[in-house]
């Protein structure tokens, strides 16, 4: 398997909300739910991110639903991620990049546009279901600066690393946690 369908793989697992190997319009918007449960939030609070994510499902999510049943599974996913990667670049990048800066937008408890290591991996384990222990790894490796603080540039980068790189050693494969 490469190293690209490995990274796919663990975001296919993120999305797959209810672990029955289909990503469905709920599992994509659960993610929101799921962060706002983590976090202690009401609802409302996610509205940004439950929109950034429904655009998600919309724009993206839905048309790598080849066989039309509603969902996408996981090589639907694996194939069409792959040719939006080369087609369609810029848009991808707009839209994950605007789903990243809302939920850091949540994350970032105290207003400083940036996440802290303890933000970060609350963030991410309550998005997620992953044991903190692997996003606190992960926050080392993404944060370049060594500031002890993501910024919206760090994520972002990162993000379109995991999605982009060949490279084994790169620091956003570890976005998701050590793969």
């Amino acid at each position: 398997m490469s190293l690209l369908d490995m990274k796919l793989d663990r975001s296919f697992d993120v999305f797959d909300s209810d672990r029955d190997g289909r990503v469905e319009r709920s599992d994509v918007l659960a993610v929101s739910d799921q962060l706002a449960e983590s976090q202690g939030l009401a609802p409302d609070a996610v509205a940004e991110l439950r929109g950034s994510l429904a655009e998600l499902w919309d724009a993206v999510f839905q048309k790598m639903d080849r066989d039309d049943d509603g969902a996408v599974d996981r090589q639907e996913f694996r194939a069409a991620f792959r040719a939006r990667i080369v087609t369609d670049q810029n848009r991808i990048w707009d839209r994950i990049r605007n789903l990243s800066n809302a939920w850091t937008e949540i994350g970032d408890r105290d207003g400083d546009g940036m996440l802290s290591r303890d933000e970060y991996t609350s963030l991410l384990h309550g998005m997620f279901r992953l044991p903190r222990q692997a996003f606190d790894d992960s926050f080392t490796a993404l944060d370049r600066d060594g500031d002890g603080r993501l910024s919206r540039d760090e994520i972002s980068s990162a993000m379109k690393e995991y999605y982009t790189s060949q490279d084994h050693a790169a620091r956003g494969n570890q976005f998701f946690g050590r793969l």
